[in-house]
């Protein structure tokens, strides 16, 4: 077919549309704006009933925090080697040389140290 033939259309498919087009086709949509107006205020009024009840319901209060008892509340006896072990931590030298730190680990009592982690798997195990 060459571009510049006209097409030869038979009469049988050149036919007019024999509908009308309808004069105003507002009246098509009037009712799907109404319809979607209407979803939307049930949407509001389902969202403000549900703000409502979740105002009416009572604050949590949080959890009051665990108070740490002070040393006046803690009544529990320290014994006499514990204190002297205290006291002499606090005797180490506060120099950052050499000679000063490996006195202080020289007169670090670890002797003891065994038989207190023994005693505090002791005392674990018999809470368990």
């Amino acid at each position: 077919m060459n571009p510049n033939e006209q097409p030869v259309i038979p009469e049988s498919e050149m036919k007019l549309p024999t509908q009308t087009p309808d004069p105003n086709p507002t009246e098509q949509h009037r009712g799907m704006i109404i319809m979607i107006l209407a979803a939307a205020l049930i949407f509001l009024l389902v969202g403000l009933f549900l703000w409502y009840k979740a105002s009416q319901l009572p604050v949590p209060t949080p959890a009051p925090l665990p108070i740490r008892p002070t040393a006046a509340m803690n009544n529990e006896p320290e014994s006499t080697t514990a204190e002297a072990q205290t006291e002499s931590f606090g005797a180490m030298s506060t120099s950052d040389e050499i000679e000063a730190i490996e006195a202080d680990l020289e007169s670090t009592n670890l002797e003891s140290l065994e038989t207190e982690l023994l005693q505090i798997e002791t005392e674990l195990t018999t809470q368990i």
